[in-house]
């Protein structure tokens, strides 16, 4: 009987190899994420002549590479639109070993890492490895972000809303603007 009563449960939870989906298309959330970047009084010492995004995804997993794909094909358009001035490029990094994502982290020098849907087992290590190296994270799986990604973007009443991981902010060296932190969903 017991085991009736919690099936329901069980099927509504996610699997932790299944990618998580992306409530708001790639395009608005490469729009949100470049304006919040604005808002971080760290963000120019932090980017230098030029910000590096690395997008994480797991190969093999279609959901993760087309999320990735859509995020890149966005960020190549945006590419002649500074932030703040400052430049910014993308590079694609299959997550594949914890030392092999950090690895490529520093040889790229990458300041700002997009977390691919696929990666629900990964972020305990690219948690770790953003805030060791004091490098912002994002995201538009929002399960991620109450799970240490700093910055995500979500649907709530049918409009994207900006989420805030408050403590893996602070770990990863931002500091955003009260106007920021007024408006978005802070965890």
């Amino acid at each position: 009987m017991m085991r009736l009563l919690l099936l329901p449960l069980v099927l509504l939870l996610p699997l932790p190899g299944v990618a998580q989906p992306m409530t708001v298309e790639a395009d608005r959330q490469v729009q949100i994420l470049l304006k919040v970047l604005t808002y971080d009084r760290q963000f120019e010492a932090k980017a230098g002549q030029r910000l590096k995004i690395g997008i994480v995804y797991v190969a093999g997993d279609a959901a993760s590479e087309k999320a990735a794909d859509e995020i890149a094909t966005t960020l190549k358009s945006y590419g002649d639109k500074p932030i703040k001035k400052i430049p910014f490029s993308y590079v694609m990094i299959d997550y594949t070993t914890p030392a092999a994502v950090e690895h490529k982290v520093k040889a790229e020098g990458i300041g700002l890492l997009y977390v691919a849907p696929g990666n629900t087992r990964n972020l305990a290590d690219l948690t770790r490895i953003s805030q060791q190296h004091k490098i912002t994270t994002a995201t538009g799986v929002l399960d991620y972000v109450s799970k240490g990604v700093a910055i995500g973007v979500g649907i709530e009443r049918d409009k994207p809303r900006i989420h805030i991981n408050l403590a893996s902010c602070k770990s990863e060296g931002s500091e955003f603007d009260a106007s920021l932190l007024q408006i978005a969903v802070r965890k």
